[in-house]
């Protein structure tokens, strides 16, 4: 049994889709956010970098990056036959049309794309591109050759250059039905296309539609039995979407007990921020985020048996299934490197990605399992559109900012005696008072008040000063001179 619960009673909207009372994928979206995947923008080109990249100011307090890659950015280059090549047709100055296709991070600038592309229930128009093509998990041939001939009629139909996307929820669908929506997104573009001829740069065009209307719509299928949610005037926007499916059922839910609490999410989404999971079997995987990529480690832990070679397998497998959800759960994306428990038969190595193919097939988003290196290390990488839900649900501690480690106190109490040495000794001031928690001023003191012999060594005076602070490594030095 599939759910979609949505939860709008906060500043975010959480989305939680669950299959067999198991949470499987969590948005978490502001309300009425801005600069989101998928708006159009009139932007202002700021700067060129020739063969690299422009920088674009959609009115964000960053500037974008265009990529100019011809193979891409189609719209933005011109062939020029005497120089046998394509030049770049956009100036410093100049405005233009921009889509964005990629947030931005911490470090990361938001990415932009010249070509436009709108995506909906059944179809993806991408304009100033060309070709139909049908979506890879739709493997019936005769169904697949209806979806390519009814691709070929709806580019036909309009005298305009671009491509289009069958996506799975085509199957079986009325071709009507299709043409009706393809219609719609045609007359969205050129509505954009209008305004953007009016519309200062730089200043918004079109809004994109928020990531919750987006997932309810994918999932609109018949295997989705229930979407419930708590906020009423989301509810009446989703009312007549999931009428028209004919199927399910649209639940308000008004219950005094919290809707995540009551079907037991909230306490997943606090398990999927834990770095580690133990697997059925005994063993454990760890999850470590950075900013280049996330590593995934694969423990027996109190897993054993006399067969090694089997437990090792097992424990593998098992482990394939469990990461592929969890990539899946955190939205992690970009580059995943898996260490898994050493194999020596390449037959388990090849269980073992089969496995992980075949799981990774359940996600929404595009994964790509690359294989093994050398060193027994898997390689995945997974389609970024928005932030792991690490990011959206938590912030950097204020005593480490991010790193994960703080100085000990006797590196912190080392760094103060060396501090007080030089003021003793190359200034006027002979008397400090240290500030700060009791376990730095512990070590600074040490066990037989190690301090006194600085005191004596410059006829100096130390005092202290215990102070409550989160900070282990926060200290301060007030210096005085004597009269």
């Amino acid at each position: 049994m599939r759910r979609i619960l949505v939860d709008g009673l906060s500043e975010f909207f959480r989305t939680a889709v669950v299959e067999d009372g198991e949470l499987v994928e969590l948005i978490v979206e502001e309300k009425n956010k801005k600069f989101s995947v998928g708006s159009v923008y009139s932007g202002l080109v700021k700067k060129i970098l020739p063969g690299q990249f422009a920088f674009i100011d959609i009115g964000d307090s960053r500037d974008t990056f265009l990529y100019l890659v011809d193979n891409k950015e189609k719209n933005i280059f011109q062939y020029d036959e005497c120089k046998n090549k394509s030049e770049l047709k956009i100036k410093c100055g100049q405005e233009i049309i921009v889509q964005i296709i990629k947030e931005g991070t911490d470090i990361k600038c938001p990415v932009v794309s010249s070509m436009i592309t709108f995506s909906g229930k059944y179809i993806v128009m991408l304009f100033n591109d060309f070709g139909v093509n049908i979506s890879k998990k739709i493997s019936d041939d005769a169904e697949r050759d209806r979806l390519f001939t009814l691709g070929k009629k709806i580019v036909d139909k309009y005298s305009f250059d671009f491509g289009i996307i069958m996506r799975t929820n085509c199957v079986g669908v009325d071709e009507s039905v299709i043409f009706d929506e393809a219609d719609s997104i045609f007359e969205r573009y050129n509505d954009i296309i209008k305004k953007g001829n009016f519309y200062k740069a730089p200043s918004e065009i079109y809004s994109a539609e928020s990531e919750t209307s987006r997932i309810i719509r994918d999932l609109l299928k018949n295997d989705t039995d229930e979407i419930i949610v708590n906020e009423i005037s989301l509810y009446n926007n989703i009312f007549n979407e999931y009428t028209e499916n004919g199927k399910g059922k649209l639940i308000f839910y008004d219950n005094s007990i919290p809707m995540f609490d009551n079907f037991f999410v909230e306490k997943q989404i606090e398990c999927a921020l834990h770095n580690k999971i133990w697997l059925k079997c005994g063993g454990f995987i760890i999850i470590d985020y950075t900013e280049a990529c996330v590593v995934i480690d694969v423990n027996t832990g109190k897993y054993s048996g006399k067969d090694h070679r089997q437990v090792v397998l097992k424990t593998n497998v098992e482990a394939a299934k469990e990461i592929a959800k969890q990539i899946r759960l955190r939205n992690l994306s970009g580059m995943i490197i898996i260490d898994f428990i050493d194999m020596k038969f390449s037959e388990d190595r090849e269980i073992v990605k089969t496995t992980l193919e075949n799981e990774v097939k359940k996600d929404r988003v595009g994964v790509f399992v690359v294989g093994m290196t050398e060193l027994g290390l898997m390689q995945i990488t997974r389609k970024k559109i928005r932030q792991p839900i690490y990011k959206a649900l938590t912030c950097k501690c204020p005593a480490c900012l991010g790193n994960g480690f703080i100085f000990n106190e006797c590196f912190i109490s080392d760094k103060i005696k060396n501090e007080i040495c030089s003021i003793f000794s190359s200034t006027i001031y002979d008397k400090v008072i240290v500030h700060s928690n009791k376990r730095v001023i512990d070590a600074l003191k040490g066990k037989n008040n190690e301090y006194k012999l600085i005191e004596e060594k410059f006829g100096g005076k130390i005092e202290f000063d215990v102070i409550l602070t989160h900070k282990l490594d926060y200290y301060k030095l007030d210096k005085f001179k004597s009269s």
